[in-house]
């Protein structure tokens, strides 16, 4: 059996493997398109899951879990956020949000379903299933993408009269310029992390609330209720990024998170533990349209999957150290209580580190 600093560990590695992959993945859609970058991966999502069925030792997990299954997650965000950026010119936040939230819908029905499933019919049987029904929906929603008309054209999402004021977004960036700008510096960081923090919910959760006495199938309840409403929270930040600026928004999302893991230290109860799932799940996800939002401000569209995939990387150093650092606290302490802690103080420096980026980049305007 292995431990919980373990199994965190394989999880963590996956962050890792998907993010740096993710660069690279980003980078072939931005040159040869979305849609059979997209079938690969839909693919290897697929097989990643099926083989992770078969496992009987670590390093089994490892390459099915955290190298081929990681490999296929690594295109799904940035090609999809890539996509919407380049067709939506007009409430970008909105259509980012409307986007994003399909990982909240994800959220609300594969995780009771996922117990079920191993309730019923065991691990395997329940990774073979998801593998196949997962492998063929995105390989068959990659089929349908579609790249937006060239500008100008009749169909172009930008007017013929901003052709002129649009060749920003189509100017391709390099990793090395995009690293150069303090801005992008300082958005790395917060979202390392964020992800830092919310990993470390999303992970341990579930043994947390088992700990305390709650029954697996409840304790699962929770993460479908984060499920649940981060989908009106992602709603609500992509339509404040428009209203209210993505920096304010940010700061908003990185503020939020704080209050949840202060919140997290005094939770003990069923009730507190529903209360906190509402509190943390209209945060939960909420970072994730301000990413291309962000992008498409500094640099444009032209290379966003691959600087979104950058930026993924990075953050996911951050949600690849959370949960592992928190196994490690539980396996030496017998409790989350330090883990807590830590977590509450990587969310009030991401706070800081946001209002210091807004400082840096004053105007709220998103680039259009």
């Amino acid at each position: 059996m292995w431990d919980r600093a373990t199994v965190s560990f394989i999880y963590s590695a996956s962050l890792l493997i998907r993010g740096a992959i993710a660069i690279g993945i980003g980078w072939l859609a931005d040159r040869y398109g979305p849609v059979k970058i997209s079938v690969f991966c839909g693919f290897m999502i697929g097989l990643g899951l099926i083989l992770s069925s078969q496992v009987q030792t670590l390093w089994q997990f490892f390459l099915a879990y955290a190298v081929i299954e990681a490999t296929g997650l690594s295109g799904a965000f940035g090609i999809g956020t890539a996509m919407v950026s380049r067709w939506f010119i007009k409430k970008p936040g909105l259509a980012l949000a409307i986007v994003s939230s399909g990982s909240g819908l994800g959220t609300l029905f594969i995780v009771p379903g996922a117990e079920r499933l191993v309730d019923a019919f065991g691990f395997a049987q329940a990774f073979i299933t998801f593998g196949a029904v997962a492998g063929v929906l995105m390989m068959g929603a990659a089929l349908v993408l579609r790249s937006p008309p060239a500008e100008g054209s009749d169909h172009s999402p930008i007017p013929v009269k901003n052709i002129k004021t649009a060749g920003a977004r189509t100017k391709s960036t390099s990793i090395g310029r995009a690293l150069h700008n303090l801005p992008m510096l300082l958005l790395q960081g917060v979202f390392l992390l964020l992800f830092f923090c919310i990993q470390i919910i999303m992970v341990h959760l579930v043994n947390f609330a088992t700990d305390t006495g709650i029954t697996p199938l409840v304790a699962a309840t929770f993460i479908s209720l984060i499920g649940a409403v981060s989908i009106l929270g992602r709603l609500a930040a992509g339509f404040a990024a428009d209203r209210a600026g993505i920096y304010n928004t940010l700061i908003f999302t990185c503020f939020f998170v704080l209050v949840s893991f202060i919140l997290l230290l005094f939770t003990r109860s069923l009730w507190t533990f529903y209360l906190f799932a509402v509190i943390f799940g209209f945060t939960y996800g909420s970072e994730v349209p301000q990413i291309p939002l962000f992008i498409g401000k500094f640099f444009g569209t032209k290379s966003m999957a691959t600087l979104v995939g950058l930026t993924l990387f990075i953050g996911n150093i951050g949600g690849a150290l959370g949960p592992w650092v928190a196994g490690l606290i539980f396996d030496s302490t017998h409790n989350y209580q330090w883990a807590f802690i830590i977590g509450a103080a990587a969310a009030l420096a991401a706070v800081c580190l946001a209002i210091l980026l807004k400082k840096q980049s004053p105007t709220e305007s998103i680039r259009a």
